[in-house]
């Protein structure tokens, strides 16, 4: 995380931006030596959102312990994307 004073973000701010899109780079905000504000992607933003309400959801979260203590016990087995998309395709054709 890049930590810039409030007179550098203004003065690069489309820069800033572009590497935020970009890169995914979080950038810190100081005003007066305080850190006021956070510079970051609509992106990783919906994702921090996201996340947070996951987070919040009991029934999600009870779920998603199962699951974690199912593939613990070796009950389920992790897949890469292309191997789970291959298999979703192989049944739809059944």
């Amino acid at each position: 995380m890049t930590t810039l004073s409030l007179a550098e973000a203004r003065a690069n701010l489309s820069k800033l931006v572009e590497a935020a899109v970009t890169t995914q780079e979080i950038f810190e905000i100081t005003r007066n030596g305080n850190r006021d504000a956070v510079l970051l992607s609509a992106d990783e933003y919906d994702s921090l959102i996201e996340t947070i309400d996951i987070l919040g959801d009991e029934e999600t979260m009870a779920q998603l312990r199962v699951a974690l203590k199912e593939q613990a016990e070796g009950k389920m087995v992790a897949v890469d994307k292309e191997t789970l998309l291959a298999s979703v395709a192989a049944r739809m054709r059944e």
